[in-house]
């Protein structure tokens, strides 16, 4: 009888279901109960249009000019503003790298665990706070889209999904064929509404110039954050030797090289992390790293809380 692998190794249904009740509504508050003017000279996290039209009332000081109504304001002859109140149900997308090199880890669980466990709890947050939740998940040059959906029937089908594309991924074992992101990148520009929320989660080990044009295009639209998963492994390679590797299943012995290799390893990971992390800075996109041996609920807390 063949054993399913462990929960660390490929994450279950009943897994993802339990993170709701770990989900905060203040990890993520993609909508608030707010009427206000366009923010002055202060950027807002709110990008695109996730603003609908309220109402209009007399000018006050302190408002935003950019903000008044000139038809009302000639019509009537004092001045008025619009306000705006943020759209419900915000679409909330999670694009999840599923490929090869997310089927690792050496420490509490592989990435592709972790990456599934983040975009879990903040589904969880999302819905709870109204929103639509939806997503891309790919691997190689293969995407599956999944429209969000505010239900708990949607969010349950978005789980199943990310389930069995794990699961997939790990019995293909082809750790030759790289995730590409830049057909995702183009599918999330046509389907991503400007206001939209967007998570990619990934070890982001081929993006390519192409793709992050498309994120940055994105990232002027809707509120884009980029997870950047790794293994303790990959930042801080072990003393060389022979190490002794599984897949929950089978075991492997893996042979680490000597220092030049080790060093080499990680000044290439520096470097990836450096990048990934100068291009949000440039495209205003939040960025954040996530060890597979972190505390997700109190990392999401302390680097995605909003006021």
């Amino acid at each position: 009888m063949t054993t399913s692998p462990p929960d660390n190794v490929l994450i279950s249904l009943d897994s993802l279901l339990a993170l709701r009740f770990q989900a905060g509504k203040h990890i993520q508050k993609t909508r608030k109960k707010t009427t206000a003017v366009t923010a002055g000279s202060y950027a807002s996290p709110i990008r695109g249009r996730g603003m609908d039209f309220s109402e209009v009332r007399l000018y006050q000081p302190g408002d935003d000019i950019r903000s008044i109504d000139w038809r009302v304001t000639a019509r009537t002859g004092k001045a008025h503003t619009k306000l705006f109140t943020e759209e419900r149900e915000r679409p909330v997308f999670f694009v999840i790298d599923t490929g090869p090199s997310m089927q690792f880890g050496t420490k509490v669980a592989f990435k592709s665990v972790v990456a599934a466990k983040l975009a879990g709890i903040l589904a969880w947050s999302a819905m709870s706070h109204g929103d639509r939740v939806g997503g891309i998940l790919f691997s190689g040059k293969e995407h599956e889209e999944i429209k969000p959906n505010g239900s708990k029937r949607g969010i349950l089908t978005f789980f199943k999904k990310l389930v069995e594309w794990n699961r997939a991924n790990l019995k293909s074992r082809n750790l030759s064929e790289s995730s590409d992101f830049y057909d995702v990148a183009i599918r999330l520009k046509r389907v991503a509404r400007p206001g939209s929320v967007v998570y990619v989660i990934s070890d982001f080990n081929n993006i390519d110039h192409k793709s992050e044009l498309y994120f940055s295009l994105i990232a002027k639209h809707c509120e884009l954050i980029m997870i950047n998963v790794y293994d303790a492994m990959e930042k801080f390679t072990p003393p060389t030797g022979s190490y002794m590797v599984t897949n929950g299943q089978q075991f492997e012995k893996l042979s680490i090289g000597d220092k030049a290799f080790s060093d080499a390893f990680q000044n290439e990971f520096s470097k990836k992390e450096s990048h990934l992390m100068n291009f949000c800075l440039k495209n205003r996109i939040r960025f954040l790293s996530v060890c597979t041996t972190d505390d997700l609920q109190q990392l999401l807390r302390l680097k995605l809380a909003q006021s």
